[in-house]
């Protein structure tokens, strides 16, 4: 689930099937919060219905909605996508956001910094084990795609990063020593 930033919209990736298992069941759905509750939630135009569509996040100004798609054309198991806000407040136009962010594995669970960087997690990219948490990162002008590294992520799979403060959030990992599978975890970041 994600929250526009002011609070009004509400996108969220909903199981249909109501099987258990199954990737192709799996898509966006939106609803907004008028006079003191939230309206029926409608599907999402930006879904491919043959494909998994999840992992929804807002950007810092809501005018983008990114999310994680296995949809055809694109480079391999799930790819980060991104949709813009028409003039009539839809979210219409989808485009992948390339060969920098997207590889032959799978890249989900974006997150939009109040800093403006993007965070997500990839099994694609070379890591530590598993999904690891990675941020972009603007270097001379290009893009960087950078490996969060220790004590993030683990030899196992970390994933979810959000930040509730520039330097405090949460992740998930399945990491050893949690009280389950996949356990939440908080972090400071002290460094000056």
């Amino acid at each position: 689930v994600t929250f526009s930033p002011d609070g009004q919209i509400m996108v969220f990736a909903k199981g249909n099937s109501g099987r258990r298992k199954g990737e192709d069941d799996v898509n966006l759905y939106i609803t907004r919060y008028r006079r003191g509750r939230w309206t029926e939630p409608e599907f999402m135009q930006i879904n491919d219905p043959k494909a998994w569509d999840s992992s929804p996040a807002f950007s810092r100004d809501g005018s983008t909605l990114f999310f994680a798609s296995n949809r055809e054309g694109g480079f391999g198991g799930t790819d980060l996508y991104a949709a813009t806000r028409n003039r009539r407040g839809q979210f219409a136009v989808v485009r992948n956001l390339g060969p920098i962010i997207n590889t032959a594995g799978n890249e989900m669970f974006p997150h939009m910094a109040e800093d403006g960087r993007l965070y997500f997690s990839s099994n694609g990219h070379p890591g530590m084990g598993g999904l690891d948490i990675f941020v972009v990162n603007r270097v001379d002008g290009r893009l960087k795609v950078e490996n969060m590294g220790a004590p993030i992520n683990s030899s196992d799979d970390d994933f979810g990063i959000f930040f509730y403060d520039p330097s405090k959030g949460f992740f998930t990992s399945n990491r050893p020593g949690g009280k389950g599978d996949d356990d939440i975890y908080t972090f400071v970041n002290n460094d000056p």
